[in-house]
């Protein structure tokens, strides 16, 4: 399995941040990769849903998720490989928080996939983390 983590620091408190993250109809406001994500029940691991991406809708999976801190979204998007999300939310030092993103590659080809693709996906992961955090600041006033 090949995994990927990028991280950002923000003044958003982990809470606001944890509040647009588990929402996802906010998503395509902050995430320029995603145009629509629906989830078919709670923010809880076991839901399922779609993600609407440039390139292409993907079903997801929410398969763990930690109330405040941390969540895992599955998904498949080439055959016999497996893309899991791993998204963090933690206190970071003086009073800011990382919001931190990672991809790993799992399946029958996960590791040629993962080797291959993981980096470049994780790349496009501060873009992303970076919207979320602007938006979890002007939520607090802060941005």
């Amino acid at each position: 399995m090949a995994s990927n983590e990028r991280s950002v620091e923000t003044t958003a408190s982990p809470q606001a941040a944890w509040k647009i993250w588990s929402d996802t109809s906010t998503w395509p406001e902050w995430n320029p990769d995603v145009q629509s994500m629906t989830l078919t029940g709670p923010f809880a691991a076991g839901t399922t849903g779609t993600m609407q991406t440039k390139q292409g809708t993907r079903a997801v999976q929410l398969t763990e998720v930690v109330p405040g801190k941390s969540f895992r979204l599955e998904t498949t998007v080439i055959p016999l490989t497996r893309f899991a999300f791993e998204c963090k939310v933690s206190p970071g030092s003086a009073g800011t928080t990382t919001l931190s993103q990672a991809v790993v590659v799992g399946g029958p080809l996960g590791g040629l996939v993962g080797g291959m693709m993981g980096k470049q996906i994780a790349n496009t992961f501060p873009a992303l983390l970076q919207g979320l955090a602007r938006k979890a600041e002007t939520s607090e006033g802060r941005g």
